[in-house]
């Protein structure tokens, strides 16, 4: 089959933490439903500029450069009164006011669920997987374990071992199966603790390869006085599955335009649209005030 003619399979996930408690959170990023084919939404019409400057967070292997995924990003920034700081310099302004840093992953990478963290991200917690979740499955998986990641196909194999053991421990013998994840009371690492059991599996937790574009947005001004612990205001989770004969720099373009409309926002459950190649999903088009070379002057 040629790929190439086939829609992009591209998924978003976005979350305004500034706006959420984390029920709400909770509620919108993995309880909502998945939305297939959705309308994009209309572009909020900026009330006025938001200066930034990009910074590279996790970089895994791809095909295309640092400065080719920044300059892909600006663009799609500045219908929604992002610019970029360090293009706004003049001979008067020699140092913009920056408003915000965004630290951007991206990459191709094993994963399982391609939506954002629904735990609290700061600043010094740099990675797309928190650096101290369910730490009591390190035994298990070998680091620390995040039911949107997945496991490798040697961890499932480890599992399936564990299990058996704990199966025959429990004087079961090999006659009784229980799929690849047994109950609860027969694994006593986990004890009762319900919510680890429906996060950890009982549906095939297997991770496949996809191309992932993250960005996550912090105030300077907070990260100056909060350092480490200063908050991710809102982050916007972009993914792709590469399982088919693509590059990452043939999809960039589609997932960083198709996504432009939930950058700042929430979405209700994970976004999965089907992009015909060399279109985009920009939502209702609305003028924003100011050429992009002259964005509105500050308040």
């Amino acid at each position: 089959m040629d790929w190439s003619k086939e829609p992009v399979p591209v998924s978003v996930s976005a979350a305004n933490y500034s706006q959420l408690s984390d029920e709400d959170l909770y509620n919108r990023v993995i309880i909502d439903p998945i939305n297939a084919h959705p309308e994009p939404p209309a572009v909020a019409k900026p009330t006025r500029p938001f200066y930034y400057l990009l910074l590279p967070g996790e970089v895994y292997p791809s095909d295309v450069a640092l400065g080719t995924v920044y300059r892909e990003l600006e663009s799609a920034l500045e219908k929604r009164g992002y610019f970029n700081a360090i293009y706004q310099k003049t001979p008067a302004n020699t140092q913009p006011k920056v408003d915000y840093l965004l630290r951007v992953h991206f990459g191709e990478r094993p994963w399982l669920t391609p939506i954002v963290r629904t735990d609290r991200v700061t600043w010094g917690d740099d990675g797309l997987v928190a650096n101290r979740h369910k730490m009591n499955l390190l035994s298990v998986s070998g680091s620390s374990y995040d039911p949107r990641v997945g496991l490798s196909t040697e961890e499932v194999m480890r599992l399936n071992g564990m299990f058996a053991s704990s199966i025959a421990n429990f004087g079961l013998g090999s006659g009784q199966s229980f799929g690849l994840f047994a109950p609860a009371s027969l694994w006593g690492s986990f004890g009762s603790n319900k919510q680890l059991w429906r996060d950890f599996g009982e549906e095939d937790q297997e991770s496949q390869n996809f191309y992932l574009f993250v960005v996550e947005a912090f105030k300077l001004d907070d990260v100056t006085v909060m350092r480490k612990r200063a908050p991710c205001i809102w982050a916007t989770f972009i993914a792709v599955p590469s399982d088919r004969d693509m590059k990452f720099s043939s999809v960039l373009r589609s997932m960083i335009q198709t996504a432009t409309p939930y950058f700042g926002e929430t979405t209700h459950g994970l976004q999965a649209y089907e992009v015909p190649h060399g279109k985009v999903f920009l939502g209702t088009p609305v003028e924003v005030p100011g050429a992009e070379k002259e964005p509105l002057p500050r308040e």
